[in-house]
């Protein structure tokens, strides 16, 4: 019997890989969830390589992926009826009673009934017990579970999602490792030295901003606030090729990868001020592809009354819109000096937008707190409580990736299906 990299449900086996880690099952582990001492065992256990996460990490890695919970719902439906095709076609042409149990089986499963019957199926035998009906032992005996996506990402979200009592999800590739087919030394899911060698479903998504200290911020953040998700995304650096930042500048980034047809996901955020609404106003008439997510910087709390100076004098203000670029989302302390609230300057009008624009004074001062204090702050909880402005520019980010990212695998898995005949 050959060895295996092992996928578990708390502790049910789910589907097993020879001869390596499929790469659909890399994306879904960073290699921050790789456990030190999985057994307990102390050095001894070091040549062990068992990943694990969370119930609900591993279901957000998912649905940035484009596993939905709809998209695998619709795919167990899809491919039930696929098979009840199939069956219907060999009982005109075979009187075998099997072919007949077989379809009457089919006939009577739903996908609400697939959902229900996951989780006994998946139980280990021991556990079963005899009692099982004739669309058990079919659906078990016939691979009614995985159909013909054994291990696929969309089908280990609808298995997911009909096991709601699953706390942690498990990949032990400590056996591949044994045979050779994994470098013990080396991270096994480090993607990031081969973005481009991914299938497009599969690749993180590019993050793209109007100048390199917002992807400053943004990756900075991203690694503290949800470390569980930092594989996920890369980030455009404008500083290694010296390449030119602004909101204009953006639209016309957009507009290039888009004419170069580059297969890639990429989430652009424009600032939350004037000149960034204008900007992603002409974005959206572009008619970029659905795979680009165009958001901007989510209006918050802190900038609805805000301080500000103009030809008038000092006002507080509502600046969401007009004047909250990415310094405003650095936390309350980063902004102030003195006890006070580092003032936004108005400056002139946009023309398009019939506005004036605003812009923080003392950006350099802001942008030196930020990075001190995000070094002190921790990961986590902590880091959250800390920045909640960029918390919420992130989960702004995250609902805006998660619809292209689902049309993305829609489309792959359709793809598929024409390659299998399948309608």
């Amino acid at each position: 019997m050959g060895r295996y990299c092992v996928l578990y449900f708390d502790d049910v086996w789910v589907c097993g890989a020879r001869a390596g880690v499929p790469a659909d099952w890399r994306v879904a582990f960073q290699e921050s969830d790789r456990l030190a001492d999985p057994w307990g065992l102390g050095e001894e256990s070091s040549r062990g390589m068992v990943y694990e996460t969370s119930r609900e990490t591993f279901i957000d890695r998912l649905n940035l992926l484009g596993c939905s919970q709809a998209l695998a719902r619709e795919r167990v439906t899809h491919q039930i009826e696929n098979t009840r095709l199939e069956w219907e076609e060999r009982a005109e042409d075979r009187e075998e009673v099997a072919v007949f149990e077989e379809l009457a089986a089919l006939r009577t499963l739903t996908t609400t009934e697939w959902y229900s019957r996951i989780p006994r199926i998946l139980e280990p035998e021991d556990r079963k017990g005899a009692a099982r009906d004739v669309v058990d032992r079919r659906i078990d005996d016939e691979d009614w579970v995985w159909f013909d996506d054994y291990g696929e990402l969309t089908r280990l979200r609808a298995i997911l999602d009909a096991c709601p009592r699953v706390k942690r999800v498990r990949l032990d590739a400590t056996d591949v490792i044994e045979d050779g087919w994994v470098d013990p030394e080396g991270p096994t899911f480090d993607r990031h030295g081969d973005d481009w060698g991914l299938a497009m479903p599969l690749a993180p998504v590019m993050v793209l901003a109007e100048g390199k200290w917002d992807i400053r911020v943004l990756e900075k953040s991203l690694s503290v606030l949800f470390p569980d998700r930092q594989e996920y995304f890369t980030f455009f650096q404008h500083a290694a090729f010296r390449v030119d930042g602004g909101a204009p500048f953006l639209v016309k980034m957009l507009r290039a990868f888009a004419a170069a047809r580059a297969p890639l996901r990429l989430v652009a955020v424009f600032d939350n001020d004037t000149a960034g609404l204008e900007a992603l106003r002409q974005a959206r008439s572009d008619g970029l592809p659905a795979r680009f997510a165009l958001v901007r910087l989510p209006d918050v709390a802190l900038a609805r009354q805000y301080p500000t100076l103009g030809p008038t004098g000092k006002h507080v203000a509502d600046v969401n819109g007009r004047g909250a670029s990415i310094e405003l989302y650095l936390g309350r302390e980063a902004l102030s000096e003195d006890g006070d609230l580092m003032p936004v300057r108005w400056k002139g009008v946009v023309k398009g937008e019939d506005a004036y624009q605003g812009e923080v004074e003392g950006k350099a001062r802001i942008q030196e707190k930020f990075e001190r204090l995000v070094g002190e702050v921790g990961v986590g909880d902590g880091a959250r409580a800390a920045f909640p402005e960029l918390v919420a520019v992130w989960e702004v980010i995250f609902r805006a990736v998660a619809p292209g990212a689902e049309a993305v695998q829609r489309r792959s898995l359709q793809q598929l299906d024409g390659a299998n005949g399948q309608i």
